[in-house]
Formats: structure tokens, C-alpha cells, sequence
């Protein structure tokens, strides 16, 4: 039968649809339909029937059931029918040629990602395809003459003196070969779990072999005839429809709300902050002072001494005599890190320039030797489209600190995607704190500050 290649795909399919289990990260089980529009390349005809014909663009109808992986690669079953009119042999009168073909290919899929919702892809597939022509060469009039069409290779004369010219030759038959198919693409994710699929494929079989009948218009008799072979059967075809994925997105969880920050530093002034930028500037105010003698006078009434410069603006008369209990407590530390938090599929966050503002603090008063950003997201959503996801947010902070003078050379940006949650929720699942980007800072000694 002619629909048995498509019929076949399609019975797989349903067989498999009621087990499909819920898909996370992109994986799963997925049917896809398309139509389009098909073209055969030029074929020659050899054998029975000789000559060479050309396709016309006709309707062509696409069925598929695939497996995503998750990880950038798909396989599907791919079932293809088509039908074109192929015209007159070597466009004689009195001969006409069809071609229907159905391709059943086993195809590899590779999707390309950081784009988006869109998807590019590219595959190739190897198969069967069934062919199903319909050719004819009859004789024909010209003007009294009954003559032979020179398409129709007659080699038998049904038995003695008939004339030869009096012979037809027609074909309707089936075979099946080997085939093989390119194919190139473009996706666009709807929802999760649709997507609008439009590709390109070229299609090659093997030579298909076809029965021939020879008929003698005169006494009516017919015999079986030299077999016709379809060589280099190819066709182009533009196809576009969608690629529905089974499995339902993962239950809402209510987002954990995180304990609010400790404030664990204390300042010259007895106050508790978050960290040592956010200390209020201390204000001394002396009516007297000691001098370096051990007296005491008015505030620059002391006899001169050679004084220094502190790294808070004050005036000692030795360097061990400069506060450095604020910068000690930040600088001795080897790394420093912040964190930035984002909505939802959002790659720029509102808390991303008071971080950075706090980061530049600290090196005010430090020796910063390398920053490092690093992107994360939660486990919702496929992990290609989340790593390019955290690139971005890794690049929200880097273009921030860039924009307020550190030199891009000094900074090392990268995107773990969902590989490094902070809350281990499992797959699928929306977190609040794995969306985020962690700013961390090698600090040096401070040495350099302490001078003057």
C-alpha cells in the first residue's frame, strides 16, 4: 500500500504516547507535523522507457516521533510523502510520467544554543524509500502515420510480423530502496512544551526499479516489458509545522524566603553593619591634644614635630600611631564576596549597582588583585537556554564595574548555568536564591595603604 511508511510512523506513535513520563530540562518524548512544498530533482528514466524528466513543486506532508536528550541532541523517526508531476519524457507527446515518494529515515539531531527561544539545528538521517510511478509512452499520430514514440523501447514483437510501431509502454509500479537525508532548521520554543519548527532537507534514494507493460494498440495483446529505472532520485523539500514535547511543567514551589543578613560588623562608633564601607566616617573633634612630648596644649599649640599623614586624613607622629583596626578586619581577609539577585528569566538585576558600589568600596581601602563573577540560575527551563541565561547575568555585573572604571583585563566572567544551585531544589523547579551572580574578590595585604 502506498501510505504504509507514514502509516507506520504514526501507529508508532500513538503506541508510545500514553507512557510518555513528564519531561524536565528540555528532555523527553515529542511528536512533530509539518507540511510544505517538495520538488524531485531531474531524473533519468532507463530501460523500457528512456529519457530524461523534470519535477514540478507539489504538497508534501512531514510526520515524526523523537526523543530530545536535553543536551543539545535529538533523534526521531521521520516519515515523508510527496507527489510531483514529472511531465512529458524528454518531452515527447504521448508520454507522461508521476512520482510519489515516501521516506521512512531514522534521523540525528543537533540543536544549537545560546540563542534564545530560538533554536537552530542541523541533522542527518538514514532509511527507506518507497516509490510509486506512473510513466506512459503511447505511439501517436503524425498527420496519416501511426509512429512509434521513440521513448518506448519495444524490444519484443509479440510473436512474428506486427508491426513494431503499433507498441506502447507503460509503468505502474512500486520498489523500495536505500536512502539517506540533510536537513537544516530553525525552532522557536512558544511554550515549554511547543515549539514551531521550519527546516530545509534534501533527500537522495537509490536507483528504484520499476515493471514495465507493452501493448500492442493494434491487436490489443500486452506482455510484460523491459524493467524502467528511476536513477539519482533526489528531491528538495521546505517544510514548516510544530514539535509538541510530552510532560508537564514542574508544580510551582512557593519561593523559600531567605533569612534577612546578619549585621556582624561592629564600627569605631559601637554600630553593627553588614560590612566595614558601610561604617559612618569617624568625626574627631579634639579641644587638646597630647603632644609628642608628653604635655598638654590647645590643638596647634604644640611645639612642631614632623608629623604623618594617616589613610583617614588624620595627622600622628608616627605611622603606629594611624588607626588601621577598620582595614585590617576587611583586607586580612583573603577573599571577599558579594551576591546579586534577579527576578525570574531576568538577566539584569536593580541591586546590581549598590553591590558594585560596595565592592568598590572595599577597594578603597585594599589591595584588590582579581575579581570573578559567576552567573547562575534556578533549574526551571532547558539547561542550554539557562546557561546562556547566566552568561548574561554574569555579564550584568562585569559591565558594571567596567562602567565605573575597573579595566575589563582585571575581571574574569563566566556562567555556570544550573550546574551549581545553592538550594538543591532538583530539576525544573523556580528558586529564588540560585538566581544570582556572586562577585568575589582577591584581596591583597595593606601595606600600601599605611604609607605617608
Amino acid at each position: 500500500m502506498k501510505q504504509k511508511l507514514l502509516i507506520a510512523a504514526a501507529a508508532a506513535a500513538m503506541m508510545a504516547a500514553p507512557s510518555f513520563a513528564a519531561a524536565q530540562d528540555g528532555s523527553g518524548w515529542y511528536l512533530k507535523g509539518a507540511a510544505g512544498i517538495g520538488q524531485h530533482t531531474d531524473i533519468e528514466l532507463d530501460g523500457g522507457i528512456m529519457g530524461d524528466v523534470e519535477s514540478e513543486g507539489d504538497l508534501a506532508l512531514n510526520a515524526a516521533l523523537g526523543y530530545d536528550f536535553g543536551d543539545n541532541w535529538r533523534i526521531e523517526l521521520d516519515g515523508t510523502t510527496m507527489f510531483t508531476e514529472l511531465g512529458a519524457v524528454e518531452q515527447v507527446p504521448s508520454s507522461f510520467a508521476k512520482l510519489r515518494t515516501d521516506a521512512l529515515m531514522l534521523n540525528a539531531i543537533y540543536d544549537f544554543s545560546d540563542f534564545g527561544k530560538w533554536e537552530p539545528y542541523v541533522g542527518a538521517g538514514l532509511g527507506l524509500v518507497r516509490g510509486d510511478a506512473s510513466v506512459s509512452a503511447h505511439d501517436f499520430l503524425n498527420g496519416p502515420v501511426l509512429v512509434r514514440n521513440p521513448v518506448c523501447n519495444s524490444t519484443r514483437d509479440f510473436g512474428g510480423s506486427v508491426n513494431r510501431s503499433a507498441f506502447s509502454c507503460d509503468v505502474s509500479d512500486t520498489d523500495t530502496g536505500l536512502g539517506w537525508q540533510l536537513l537544516a532548521g530553525l525552532g522557536y520554543d512558544i511554550t515549554d512544551n511547543l515549539t514551531w519548527d521550519t527546516s530545509y532537507r534534501y533527500m537522495q534514494a537509490s536507483d528504484l526499479d520499476f515493471g514495465s507493460t507493452q501493448l500492442n494498440s493494434l491487436t490489443g495483446s500486452s506482455q510484460a516489458g523491459a524493467g524502467v529505472s528511476f536513477e539519482d532520485v533526489g528531491a528538495h523539500q521546505v517544510l514548516s509545522g510544530f514539535r509538541y514535547r510530552f510532560g508537564a511543567a514542574a508544580a510551582p514551589v512557593a519561593p523559600i524566603t531567605p533569612p534577612p543578613p546578619t549585621r556582624d560588623y561592629k564600627c569605631w562608633d559601637g554600630s553593627m553593619v553588614f560590612n566595614a564601607g558601610q561604617c559612618p566616617a569617624e568625626i574627631v573633634e579634639p579641644t587638646t591634644e597630647v603632644c609628642w612630648d608628653g604635655s598638654t596644649a590647645a590643638i596647634g599649640a604644640c611645639p612642631i614635630q614632623e608629623t604623618v599623614t594617616c589613610w583617614d586624613g588624620s595627622l600622628r607622629y608616627n605611622l603606629n600611631e594611624c588607626p588601621v583596626e577598620v582595614v585590617q578586619n576587611v583586607c586580612t581577609e583573603q577573599f571577599r564576596q558579594e551576591i546579586i539577585y534577579y527576578e525570574f528569566d531576568k538577566g539584569q538585576s536593580a541591586e546590581t549597582r549598590n553591590t558594585i558600589n560596595r565592592v568598590l568600596d572595599i577597594g578603597q581601602f585594599c589591595n584588590v588583585e582579581a575579581i570573578r563573577v559567576v552567573g547562575h540560575t534556578d533549574t526551571s527551563g532547558s539547561a542550554a537556554y539557562n546557561l546562556g541565561l547566566s552568561k548574561r547575568r554574569a555579564s550584568d555585573a562585569m559591565e558594571e564595574l567596567v562602567r565605573q572604571g575597573v579595566s575589563a583585563n582585571r575581571i574574569m566572567s563566566e556562567g555556570k548555568g544550573e550546574t551549581e544551585p545553592f538550594v538543591d531544589t532538583g530539576d525544573g523547579v523556580k528558586e529564588q536564591l540560585n538566581r544570582r551572580t556572586e562577585v568575589l574578590l582577591t584581596l591583597g595585604n595593606i601595606d600600601a595603604m599605611m604609607s605617608n
